[in-house]
């Protein structure tokens, strides 16, 4: 599961700005790299006019090879074979080689506008696409086990769980906010204060595991479910002896 934005508002800001940042940045660059590839595509030009200028020389070989007078022996085989030779060493050679340097164009037309736009892309941007997947990852695998504790009927174990990873995980200016007394509310079990910080850590607001899961854990049972109820009530008799002790 994934959740790529907080539910508290001020948290989410940083990361739609971070976002909108990382799109601009990848299209930036990629804007630049079109612009290079379109100047080097620029020299097109020159290999345009070399094969320009073979067809040229080629046009003017043709008109020569018709101008040759026909049927006067030597001089008229003589013409010809000028005029072939001509064709085949200026004319085709140069037509030839206008086409290789377009193609050759072309190749370094794409390789300097990658170069130019892949690097800055894949450093910058992959490294926050791969940052903001590792914290939507997180603030969805949060939201999992809160979603796991609502439908198992134990958001109260569910908040001591969280207070407990609180007072290990949260800065001592985040704890001391988040509760006066953190040992003091571990040992009475209040989990809610210290709960909601680790929550609101996590990307989540402290309305996924308050009131209503409060509620529907006091709410009295119905006369024909009292042999559920009675299991629940001695588990958490049982999980509140076994604190006791490992507090002692």
């Amino acid at each position: 599961m994934l959740k790529f934005y907080p539910d508290h508002v001020p948290a989410r800001v940083p990361r739609v700005l971070g976002d909108m940042l990382a799109t601009l940045w990848i299209v930036a660059w990629a804007l630049c790299g079109f612009a290079v590839y379109q100047i080097v595509e620029g020299l097109q030009a020159v290999a345009d006019g070399i094969t320009g200028t073979g067809r040229t020389l080629d046009a003017w070989i043709q008109s020569f090879r018709n101008a040759v007078p026909r049927g006067i022996p030597g001089i008229s085989s003589f013409l010809t074979g000028v005029a072939d030779g001509l064709q085949k060493n200026s004319g085709d050679q140069l037509i030839s080689f206008g086409g290789q340097a377009r193609d050759t164009i072309d190749h370094m037309a794409v390789a300097f506008g990658l170069v130019t736009a892949l690097p800055p892309i894949l450093i910058v941007g992959g490294t926050y696409l791969f940052l903001r997947w590792r914290d939507a990852r997180e603030m969805g695998a949060a939201l999992a086990f809160v979603s796991a504790a609502e439908r198992s009927g134990r958001l109260q174990q569910a908040k001591a769980v969280l207070a407990y990873r609180a007072v290990a995980q949260l800065r001592f200016t985040e704890l001391m906010k988040a509760s006066h007394d953190p040992i003091g509310d571990l040992a009475a079990h209040r989990y809610d204060g210290l709960a909601a910080a680790m929550l609101k850590r996590a990307g989540l607001e402290s309305f996924r595991l308050h009131d209503r899961g409060a509620e529907r854990l006091s709410e009295p049972a119905a006369p024909g479910r009292a042999s559920d109820s009675a299991p629940r009530l001695s588990e958490a008799a049982v999980e509140r002896e076994e604190h006791r002790r490992a507090q002692q």
